[in-house]
């Protein structure tokens, strides 16, 4: 058997084969693991683009009722204070990071798409994330992981990218079982990961990992 997937709670940031592990976990949880590892560790826990990290398409954390989410967290937060008052931290923060959670999935950031649609902003996440573990050796604030690369591993699925894109035909599938350079798969990853960028900076969330090493 394989191993379980690592949490947000004890994944190594400066572990040098993060970068290949993620590669290896495109579609997996480990690139959103590490995404929220990297808030958790900085205290950028109340920044709104933190939800980008939640993928539509999953039941578990679909967008909630913002007062739904109150709901849910209020228990949560008065587990948190009986963890500190009988000196249990570490409970404690597992606590505060599931109310957390229930907030981000209420909330009105995440709500609102940022005029890109939130199954987007998921993959602008991973595609950030497995670029910035996988630094080019030469090249300053460049990834060895090519583009149309990040698009394979990000779309691809049973051979054949599912991806809906417009065309001189209209909506169309992708289809193609690899990505080029110009594809409009390629262009809508970059495009993502660019509004993603712009959103850190909005928030005042470092785009250079290392700089929070």
């Amino acid at each position: 058997m394989g191993d379980a997937p690592q949490s947000d709670l004890d994944i190594d940031l400066t572990n040098p084969k993060l970068g290949e592990e993620l590669l290896k976990d495109a579609q997996g949880d480990l690139p959103i693991n590490v995404w929220k590892s990297y808030f958790w560790q900085h205290d950028l826990v109340q920044k709104p683009v933190l939800a980008w990290c939640v993928d539509p398409d999953d039941p578990d954390v679909a967008p909630i009722d913002p007062q739904q989410a109150v709901d849910h967290a209020e228990p949560l937060v008065a587990e948190v204070i009986k963890h500190l008052m009988s000196d249990s931290p570490q409970e404690a923060l597992e606590a505060a990071r599931k109310a957390i959670g229930f907030l981000v999935q209420g909330s009105s950031d995440y709500q609102r798409g940022r005029g890109q649609s939130p199954k987007m902003q998921h993959q602008a996440v991973r595609a950030w994330v497995i670029r910035e573990f996988n630094p080019h050796p030469t090249k300053k604030d460049e990834s060895k992981i090519l583009w149309r690369e990040l698009a394979d591993k990000l779309f691809i699925k049973d051979t054949k990218c599912p991806r809906i894109i417009r065309d001189e035909a209209g909506n169309t599938v992708c289809g193609k079982s690899r990505h080029d350079t110009d594809s409009p798969c390629v262009k809508a990853l970059q495009t993502a990961v660019s509004h993603l960028e712009s959103s850190m900076e909005r928030d005042g969330v470092p785009t250079d990992w290392n700089s929070k090493q």
